[in-house]
């Protein structure tokens, strides 16, 4: 939700959407066709100076939104560096007669899956951050994407919505019910919501489905050009 208002709010909300889509697009693509750590690391500078710099997200903001994906990616890279009865390794050790260690080669593959997803990653997170889902739909028809897709994405995206309010709904009742008063009530509170919270997704899907009924919904969101 906090990425959907700065979408709406950002200093570059008002640019054409199709310039950063490209942008975003164009970003996410030269890394993986050009084998350089220079231009990964020149794309993600790029990106976040335009996020922070000119669409003017507060700094703190945009990098508590990429901790998490960044430290997945830490997990992942640790995972890939490790080699198993590898050839010239830098540091390893010994379990039986099995090898593992950290190699030249492992270490340069890890740095350069790093530079590459990072880059992509602030290239995405550019995109969502200064376009609305209504203007990147719009351009999505201009290119004659299938209505299916367009479909499926607008129902995804109002899905989470959905998703985020019922759960931010039940948890405040328990709480206002001490349900997380200690671990014992806490996982029973946790397991309660995860029960009732798709019972409730699915209540309110149905609800959305017999409004869309109600309004001649014919597989196609009307949009404003």
């Amino acid at each position: 939700m906090l990425i959907d208002k700065y979408a709406y709010t950002n200093k570059l909300r008002n640019y054409p959407p199709q310039v950063k889509i490209l942008l975003s697009c164009g970003g996410i693509v030269l890394s993986r066709l050009v084998n350089s750590y220079y231009l990964d690391l020149l794309i993600t500078v790029l990106m976040i100076i335009l996020v922070i710099g000119i669409a003017k997200v507060p700094f703190r903001t945009y990098f508590k939104m990429l901790l998490l994906p960044v430290s997945f990616l830490l997990v992942s890279i640790i995972t890939i560096m490790i080699s198993v009865n590898g050839d010239f390794y830098l540091y390893y050790f010994k379990i039986m007669n099995i090898c593992i260690g950290i190699t030249m080669e492992s270490i340069s593959k890890g740095i350069k899956l790093f530079t590459t997803v990072l880059s992509s990653l602030t290239s995405v997170y550019f995109l969502i951050l200064t376009t609305s889902i209504i203007d990147i739909i719009r351009v999505l028809k201009k290119l004659k994407v299938p209505k299916l897709f367009i479909e499926l994405m607008v129902l995804i995206y109002r899905s989470i919505f959905i998703f985020i309010e019922e759960a931010n709904n039940i948890y405040l009742a328990q709480t206002m019910k001490f349900g997380y008063e200690n671990k014992r009530n806490s996982l029973r509170s946790i397991a309660l919501l995860i029960r009732n919270l798709f019972t409730r997704v699915f209540i309110k899907h149905n609800e959305m489905n017999i409004s869309l009924e109600c309004k001649l919904y014919d597989g196609e969101f009307k949009l404003g050009d």
